[in-house]
């Protein structure tokens, strides 16, 4: 290693070598192999006005840049190693940098220049393999980023700039299972093969015909049946166990009982079995209310005293959730639900969606609205008669692209026990409006609960195609046109009594002026979305956009709303 001490500059005269000694002094041997270090010691040249003493600190520079060799060792088939390559950013307007292996030929990996990436050269083993960094020339970052490791990239890299060497790497590329752990392997895999024929064999009496049986059942019933029966003959002291597919435990006998504190809580209260399933043989499991969250696939295993595996049975249970589609936009939709459950007076009605949120109340034999969510105020109802005519159907109002969820009807006796549990899908569809070409201007429908509408701040957007652009926005009880886009500021219009009718349509002036697209209106307070609609604007004539895929498992999964969140989170 080379030493750096004011030594270096012994032809220095006069204050040029004051200057080059103390700068020199602050630099240590250890820092010059950082680009860091270099772009100071660079500085430090500049310093100093004797060209000479200049050319020699450049020297000095390269000659420690020129030392420097790594080694790297990478596995096949790892994504990306990096081979490291930085100079002081200087005069690179007209710089070129090869990275290249003098083993090859041809021998070029990757080279740069001032126009970009000049590839014509490139050895066709790294064809769309190696990447620079786009400003390398211009910081010095000269790293070179080889992707999809093969055997043959072992080699060593040279990092050069206009014929002068920079730096070298060692590259080298284990395989992932070397020759005798590959042979080890398959050995190992004959064997376990062997063994678990032989031990299939002698237990295949243990297995029942139909290993994996599917059931199928609508959501709303009492009840579904998992069948599971066996015709060997079971000990006293057998363990039948009931799993799902995450290993919670759904149902446990042991002892010739059940024993429910060993149940997961998800399916406490829901499950029976048969009390002489030893004697019988039918280990079937009664699970009760089903909903689309029981869809699973569910495993019956038998263990002896000391835990071997006696049987095993898998059954597939899929529960089906009855589908509504509605536009957005729709002024209502009938969620249905009916039942011959006995309804008292001191029965629960409640309507929850996937989040938990309460959707409506019925108990005592009225409404109650105290424990609804804010969602769904004033835009829910329910028959007066319920009691007597057993149709708990929910009519929801004034849809929006955000009313699409999973709903779950559940009727519960006075001391909370569940009688009755039915879901319902609601999908809602894009509100479609079709407009001549050359039509004056066009309505896009959206409306929303007044007293949600209070301090809140409403946006349309355009977001397809992109890019995302707002064409109106609402705020404080006036038209924000500041905000919005130029080609929208006069084009827009929305009801001057939105805040009473809670009318939030938007007017279009000369829609087909902007073609087709994609609209978005959006309810906000404090930086949250409360309610929104979606508008699929289409021109007769036109090459029409296609309906979005949709994905209801979640209200905010199928609308991109990140170009707004960062204007209105602050806010």
């Amino acid at each position: 290693m080379l030493g750096v001490s004011v030594r270096a500059a012994g032809s220095c005269r006069g204050r040029d070598s004051e200057v080059l000694s103390e700068r020199l002094e602050m630099i240590s041997c250890w820092e010059l192999m950082s680009s860091r270090a270099l772009k100071e010691f660079y500085r430090t040249s500049m310093l100093v006005s004797d060209r000479k003493m200049k050319m020699v600190l450049v020297f000095w520079i390269l000659l420690h840049v020129s030392l420097q060799v790594s080694a790297l060792q990478m596995v096949e088939g790892d994504r990306f190693v990096l081979l490291p390559c930085k100079f002081p950013s200087l005069d690179q307007n007209n710089a070129t940098v090869v990275w290249s292996r003098s083993d090859l030929s041809p021998s070029t990996v990757h080279k740069r220049g001032p126009k970009g990436d000049e590839l014509t050269d490139q050895n066709q083993l790294y064809r769309s393999r190696t990447y620079m960094k786009t400003d390398a020339l211009e910081t010095g970052d000269l790293n070179l980023n080889l992707t999809h490791l093969q055997l043959t990239d072992t080699g060593t890299y040279t990092c050069s700039r206009d014929g002068l060497t920079l730096r070298g790497v060692k590259l080298q590329v284990k395989e992932l299972f070397p020759m005798w752990a590959k042979i080890l392997l398959g050995v190992l895999v004959f064997l376990i093969l062997v063994i678990s024929g032989g031990v299939f064999h002698h237990f295949r009496h243990n297995f029942m015909t139909g290993y994996k049986v599917k059931v199928e059942e609508d959501s709303g019933v009492e009840f579904v049946l998992l069948p599971c029966r066996t015709t060997v003959h079971l000990p006293k002291d057998a363990k039948v166990e009931w799993t799902d597919s995450c290993s919670n435990k759904v149902h446990v006998y042991q002892n010739r009982c059940n024993k429910p504190e060993k149940q997961s809580r998800f399916y406490r209260n829901r499950t029976k079995m048969n009390e002489d399933l030893l004697d019988s043989g039918d280990l079937s499991l009664t699970l009760k209310h089903p909903t689309r969250a029981d869809t699973d696939t569910y495993t019956c295993s038998v263990f002896s005293r000391r835990r071997h595996v006696l049987m095993k049975k898998q059954v597939e249970l899929q529960v089906k959730v009855q589908q509504v589609e509605v536009d957005s936009g729709a002024d209502a939709v009938l969620i249905p639900c009916e039942t011959t459950v006995q309804l008292l007076q001191s029965s629960t009605v409640q309507w929850k969606d996937s989040d938990n949120c309460m959707v409506h109340m019925f108990q005592g034999g009225s409404d109650h609205f105290e424990h609804q969510d804010k969602f769904y105020r004033n835009r829910t109802e329910m028959n007066k008669d319920l009691l007597q005519t057993g149709d708990l159907s929910l009519t929801l109002k004034h849809l929006t692209y955000g009313d699409s969820n999973i709903y779950t009807c559940s009727i519960s006796s006075r001391e909370g026990d569940l009688l009755m549990q039915k879901q319902v899908q609601l999908h809602v569809r894009d509100c479609q409006v079709e407009v001549e070409e050359g039509a004056e201007s066009v309505l896009l429908p959206f409306k929303a609960p007044p007293e949600l509408l209070r301090g809140a701040k409403v946006v349309w957007w355009r977001y397809e195609p992109g890019p995302v652009l707002k064409v109106h926005v609402y705020e404080t009880g006036s038209e924000q046109p500041k905000e919005l886009e130029q080609l929208y500021r006069t084009k827009t219009k929305m009801s001057e009594d939105l805040l009473r009718s809670g009318d939030l349509s938007l007017i279009l002036n000369r829609p087909a002026d902007g073609g087709p697209g994609r609209y978005r209106c959006g309810v906000w307070r404090q930086g949250k979305l409360l309610m929104w609609t979606t508008v699929l604007l289409q021109v007769k004539g036109r090459v029409q956009l296609q309906d979005e895929p949709e994905d209801i498992r979640g209200r905010s999964c199928s609308i991109d709303l990140t170009p707004l969140m960062a204007d209105l989170s602050d806010e």
